[in-house]
């Protein structure tokens, strides 16, 4: 549609209105952000979120979907795999058009090492009738959801980490990925596990079917669980889901701590209506017997950190193997200290 038409079909008093809430999230972005921070753009949202009572309804709409720089919430999902694409696409299509976005699929050839990439772009051919195919069943399957949708097709002879650079390049807010054999469960270990950071916020989805009517979030704090717990509210607000959230207890953790812990963190991110469940004991097992009755497990990546993610011999891929449920690790883009990759946000 053109801007044109778009202005004719909404009118004018529409379009004024619209403008309106944009210039005023512009004008806060530049009151209140002086760096250009995941985190700041967060908790600018937030802000207006919380004021929906004295600020106009144009710039709350706009605050979940307006960046800094006047650009779309954007959702890149690279495709491989035709069995698991649609389950993909519903998920990051679900999440574009809750936050007004535009997903784009991807999808990546790799180019044999010995092949430079410009000799590749000239048999681009060979490979388009399949990208081709992938890209349009990813169009076809975002229709329902009416988002925008953007489709590349990208020559790398890195597949996994071109993930990574092709986030960049599309200016991704969001990449939701398969949990495929080289992710390994987790969409940074292999080259950001110790320095550095992601790019974007990232999904890695375990697809065993896509059912977001009954959701759990095991939290234990933490910027990851935060994610999941966006995740979750985004998804319920489509699917009318029932979410429950996890919180393990620690052994020296009173019961009273521990829900009082949990109500508040519910309360924070919007969860105030979940169903509550405190457990103890171990992790993994805790899980396991919260996620025998639901459809969808979403756990941050990073929960714990890395040292007692290696002493409970990889306790999130333990969990991912034994649920029967579709599991997503969600991982939030943000710059962690030493003692935070180590032990954790909550050690």
């Amino acid at each position: 549609m053109t801007d044109e038409e778009l202005a004719t079909d909404l009118g004018p008093l529409a379009m004024l209105t619209i403008g309106v809430g944009t210039a005023i999230v512009a004008a806060l972005w530049h009151l209140f952000d002086t760096r250009d921070t995941t985190e700041e753009q967060d908790a600018l949202t937030e802000f207006i979120r919380n004021q929906t009572d004295e600020m106009p309804k144009p710039a709350v709409t706009a605050a979940t979907s307006v960046k800094p720089d006047g650009g779309r919430y954007r959702v890149m999902v690279p495709v491989a795999n035709p069995d698991h694409e649609t389950d993909l696409i519903t998920l990051a299509s679900t999440i574009a058009k809750q936050r007004g976005g535009t997903v784009v699929a991807i999808h990546i050839v790799q180019v044999p090492d010995q092949t430079p990439l410009e000799k590749g772009a000239d048999h681009v051919a060979e490979f388009d009738a399949e990208s081709k195919q992938l890209l349009e069943q990813a169009r076809r399957d975002a229709e329902p959801f009416g988002v925008d949708v953007e489709t590349r097709t990208i020559l790398s002879h890195r597949s996994f980490d071109e993930v990574f650079d092709a986030a960049q390049t599309t200016d991704a807010d969001l990449v939701v990925m398969g949990w495929g054999p080289r992710a390994h469960g987790r969409a940074e270990q292999r080259r950001n596990e110790l320095v550095g950071e992601l790019p974007c916020d990232f999904l890695v989805y375990k697809n065993r079917g896509f059912d977001a009517s009954r959701i759990l979030v095991p939290t234990a704090g933490g910027p990851d669980s935060e994610l999941g717990a966006t995740v979750a509210k985004l998804l319920a607000d489509e699917y009318d889901s029932d979410v429950s959230l996890l919180y393990i207890r620690d052994d020296d953790e009173s019961t009273a701590d521990a829900e009082a812990f949990l109500e508040d963190w519910a309360t924070d991110h919007e969860l105030a209506d979940a169903t509550l469940l405190i457990e103890a004991g171990d992790p993994g097992t805790a899980i396991q017997r919260a996620a025998r009755d639901r459809t969808l497990v979403i756990v941050g990546a990073t929960e714990r950190g890395l040292l007692t993610r290696l002493l409970r011999n990889s306790l999130i891929d333990d969990v991912a193997e034994t649920v029967d449920c579709s599991v997503v690790l969600a991982q939030r883009r943000h710059a962690r200290s030493l003692r935070e990759r180590l032990f954790g946000w909550r050690a």
